[in-house]
């Protein structure tokens, strides 16, 4: 029975008694792709389908190996940049299917193809997320060997990798390839592939190189009138120099090297790529500009007093607080119990204060549609009706020590704890038990959702800060040893790209998101340790607030503290949040005070 049709009898076709074929998404020499719908998760997904051609019949054993060995290979990878394979599966007639995450996004050949070369900021970007694949891919012995256009899919903001039909593993075992088969996109080929030498993760980089390059000119760097001039012209080693490239074109040069010895790592690459300037007169196709790459904040006035007199309801040491999404409402919680809901634009309450037995509430957090609002500081995350403060559902239990953070995920579906018990949880909000508990190392100080809410991280008091795949539900990367001390708060930029951490070692330190590769100096402006931080919903200011009593602001498109820090004369500062619109800072901390500064 052939099933390379996706509709039988005017009824879209069920495959492996599940997923019913929907479109198909695109077809190629060795197989096509189908949107589908996944009938048992009740999701659509993306299916691979291969498509043995009768030329290729005597190799049938080496492409469905190939195949095969595209979702063990993806498979055993946890990175954003890549593609999420959920099942594979044989048909009636012996041949496989790969069932992926589907990503609506188009590729970045299509987009070359519909509105033509992007900028070299743009190009910068893109390539900074597929280094960052590929560094973890590099790390667990994957090689890609077919980096192109076609096989980088733009979802949302991120560049996701796909496609590793053709990926080797470094083992003897995993050798597939025939005699005299080119093995990868001739136009993308590293030069010693093409001599004979075989693929290396230096290899990918090269392709890299090359697909940026096309990206900025429009056209792959080696052109000739069939396979052998192309393959000849690249042997040699020497592209025509790109026109179009500006700030990138010595991140080309470096990534198209001859010598694979002298090419930077993935790692490498991805900080270059991210480096690239990013004038805030560029425009882009595929996302805003990041919190690394905005335009200097000189415009930004700090009031140098709060905006009105203190919030009071408190009696005691102020250790959370959070805006609602709509910025009407601020949600603050203290070391006595105490619970408040303040109306932002009368400055009083909102609602009578709630007091929990617990004797303390170590964090507050809204989800994302503003109905609800979280709460922790005894073993139980407390959910409340957000504009009434009344009891929403049955306590959230499992932890065995105090919960210190929680947090939501975008989408809401998600709430995420983290406990002195050196947990962390994450919880459907439909069950009363968690889908994920995540060993930690030593007390869990903050949790927080990566603005796509594909990452999860969690700072402790040892210093470490561990990452997980929420797609996978399992640890991202390596975890991040940098603090000297306690890490007391995480965050994500908001456009995703950075991840910032602070504590006891007086330091803010910044990541990249996707590699985990650290992003210039620390920030060491700061008196005292630092125990709560926050980016501006813009994400050009980073404001940091600490045992000094002070809060110092960093610009981040220069890493420097602005002029003026806001002095609470108060006590430290062991909370602070953004409004939404990014025009009031609250700020509480251990003198009962809740002030709001104005920022305009």
């Amino acid at each position: 029975m052939c099933l390379c049709t996706g509709v039988e009898h005017g009824k879209a076709r069920l495959i492996a008694g599940r997923y019913r074929l929907l479109a198909l998404l695109g077809e190629g020499s060795m197989g096509a792709a189908w949107r589908a719908h996944d009938e048992y998760m009740r999701r659509d997904v993306a299916l691979k389908q291969l498509r043995l051609p009768a030329a290729a019949a005597h190799q049938r054993g080496v492409l469905v190996a190939r195949m095969e060995r595209e979702a063990r290979a993806a498979g055993r990878l946890r990175h954003p940049g890549i593609i999420t394979v959920y099942d594979q599966f044989r048909d009636e007639e012996d041949l496989p299917w790969i069932v992926m995450d589907l990503v609506p996004g188009p590729s970045l050949a299509g987009v070359l193809e519909s509105a033509g070369p992007v900028s070299p900021e743009e190009a910068g970007r893109i390539g900074a997320h597929v280094a960052g694949a590929l560094a973890v891919a590099h790390r667990e012995g994957v090689v890609h060997r077919d980096i192109k256009p076609g096989n980088i899919l733009l979802d949302e903001g991120q560049a996701i990798l796909t496609d590793f039909g053709i990926a080797t593993l470094d083992d003897a075992s995993a050798v597939l390839t025939a005699t005299g088969m080119i093995v990868g996109t001739p136009a993308y080929l590293a030069p010693e592939q093409i001599r004979g030498e075989g693929a290396t993760p230096a290899s990918d980089l090269w392709s890299l190189g090359a697909t940026l390059y096309t990206a900025v000119e429009g056209r792959a760097p080696f052109q000739a009138p069939n396979t052998a001039a192309l393959l000849f012209a690249i042997s040699r080693a020497e592209p025509e120099p790109p026109r179009n490239a500006g700030p990138l074109a010595s991140v080309l040069q470096a990534l198209m090297n001859p010598d694979p010895a002298a090419r930077p790592t993935a790692q490498e690459a991805a900080a270059l790529l991210s480096a690239t300037p990013s004038p805030a007169s560029s425009p882009t196709v595929f996302r805003a500009p990041s919190a690394a790459s905005v335009a200097p904040t000189a415009h930004c006035v700090l009031a140098p007093e709060p905006s009105g007199p203190p919030l009071e309801g408190h009696t005691n040491g102020i250790r959370a607080v959070a805006f609602s999404p709509n910025g009407r409402l601020l949600a603050s919680g203290d070391s006595d119990g105490t619970m408040c809901l303040w109306d932002v634009e009368r400055r009083g309450p909102a609602a009578p204060p709630v007091f929990s037995r617990s004797g303390v509430i170590d964090a507050v957090a809204f989800s994302p549609d503003g109905r609800l609002l979280a709460s922790s500081g005894d073993d139980a995350v407390r959910l409340w009706d957000a504009s009434t403060l009344a009891p929403a559902a049955d306590p959230l239990r499992g932890h065995t020590h105090a919960i210190r953070s929680v947090a939501f995920s975008p989408d809401g579906r998600l709430l995420a704890s983290g406990g002195t018990d050196g947990t962390v949880r994450v919880w459907d909000l439909t069950s009363p038990t968690p889908v994920s508990v995540f060993r930690h190392s030593g007390w869990v100080l903050s949790v927080a959702f990566s603005p796509d809410g594909r990452l999860l991280a969690a700072g402790s008091s040892e210093g470490v800060i561990r990452l997980w795949d929420m797609t996978a539900h399992a640890p991202f990367g390596l975890p991040l040893h940098d603090h000297e001390g306690s890490v007391a708060c995480v965050a994500f930029s908001p456009d995703g790209r950075l991840l910032a951490g602070c504590g006891s070692d007086r330091t803010v330190r910044l990541w990249d998101a996707s590699t985990l590769a650290s992003v210039g100096r620390p920030l060491r402006d700061h008196d005292g340790w630092l125990l709560s931080l926050a980016f501006s919903p813009d994400g050009r200011l980073l404001a940091g607030g600490g045992e000094a009593g002070t809060v110092l602001l960093w610009d981040m498109a220069t890493r420097t503290p602005l002029e003026h820090s806001l002095n609470t004369r108060d006590g430290s500062v062991e909370a602070l949040a953004f409004s939404p619109d990014g025009s009031l800072l609250a700020t509480g901390g251990s003198g009962q005070s809740l002030l709001l500064w104005g920022i305009s």
